[in-house]
């Protein structure tokens, strides 16, 4: 049945009775709808008086019957309530077969009742799973994201040029504005820097310091996690492409509990991995800088010695006061040369 206005066996009393009529008999009654906020006191009315099970399913449209002898659609006409003037009705067994199939395929798609009706009262947003395959829809997906942080956004651009094609789409400015709001929220962006991109990373340091940024690598997909709630992520198709929608193949778009959590624990992994290549960089840049400071201090000293050592070589005619000699220098170029 469509979701558009309240169900027939509400609004005609004499429908209703058959419904409660056949209910007394011990039939079972399915029936499938889209629920909305709109319809809710309709549905919960036509649950207890006369359905045994109900489902909701978006995007429903029209309207039918079938039992296991007969099918009739439409079932109705919204104008006015009434019932429609013409109808379609048989009792072919092939045609109830294959309607009956339909049902069956649209019914475990759908969810309980009682599910959608907790969701909506309770301002929950159900949880969803898209694959996109419209590149403008990918683009305002992408936007609205951005604009939406209120604690969080992390975020893998796949090469030096993503970072580029999402500031023209508006999305750095978003995640700026969001860094400096009064509850300034958490951002992170893995991203290959270079001088492609360098204007965007300065706009970045001048008007937003507290973002986070890591120097990654090419990647074959990028992904945007927001406020832990929703996550969009696409594949690089077009790595030089100039717009974000020429650059990109299909993508996902979920905010599915589970989904989130793993892609969020991939991008932490990368996230600290960076981190630790940097402090082992760190830390071997100051291996490298004392060991020549050491080498620099123990040069100083030797140079000395070894020019004295000579001096007094040429001066001594004691042979074994001239070995000792031979052995300071010898051991002092020796020292030289591992420094």
């Amino acid at each position: 049945m469509n979701y558009t206005r309240p169900p027939l066996a509400i609004l005609i009393e004499p429908i209703k009775k058959d419904f409660l009529n056949a209910k007394s008999r011990g039939i079972k009654t399915r029936y499938l709808t889209e629920i909305t906020n709109e319809n809710i006191p309709y549905i919960k009315e036509l649950m207890i008086l006369a359905v045994d099970d109900l489902r909701h399913l978006d995007g429903i449209k029209g309207n039918f019957m079938i039992s296991e002898g007969e099918y009739l659609a439409p079932l109705i006409l919204y104008e006015k309530g009434k019932i429609a003037s013409q109808i379609i009705y048989s009792n072919v067994k092939e045609l109830i077969e294959q309607q009956q199939y339909i049902f069956d395929t649209l019914w475990n798609r759908a969810i309980p009742a009682e599910q959608k009706i907790n969701e909506i009262e309770r301002g929950i947003e159900p949880e969803f799973f898209q694959v996109i395959n419209d590149r403008e829809k990918a683009n305002r997906i992408l936007v609205n994201l951005a604009k939406s942080v209120k604690k969080e956004a992390l975020f893998l651009l796949p090469n030096d040029k993503a970072m580029i094609r999402v500031d023209r789409l508006g999305v750095i400015d978003y995640l700026i504005n969001a860094s400096q709001q009064k509850n300034a929220a958490v951002i992170k962006i893995i991203c290959l820097l270079s001088e492609e991109n360098s204007g965007v990373l300065k706009k970045i340091s001048e008007h937003a310091p507290n973002i986070k940024i890591l120097n990654g690598k090419v990647s074959p997909q990028g992904m945007f996690i927001v406020d832990n709630e929703k996550f969009f992520g696409a594949e690089m198709i077009e790595p030089q492409a100039e717009t974000f929608s020429e650059a990109i193949g299909f993508g996902l778009y979920s905010n599915s509990r589970r989904s989130i959590e793993s892609f969020k624990s991939f991008f932490e992994l990368l996230w600290n991995e960076h981190i630790l290549n940097e402090e082992l960089k760190r830390s071997d840049n100051m291996q490298k800088e004392f060991i020549n400071v050491a080498a620099h201090e123990l040069r100083t000293p030797i140079q000395p010695i070894l020019g004295l050592s000579e001096v007094l070589y040429t001066k001594i005619k004691d042979i074994e006061q001239r070995q000792l000699l031979e052995a300071i220098t010898r051991n002092a170029k020796i020292s030289l040369v591992i420094l």
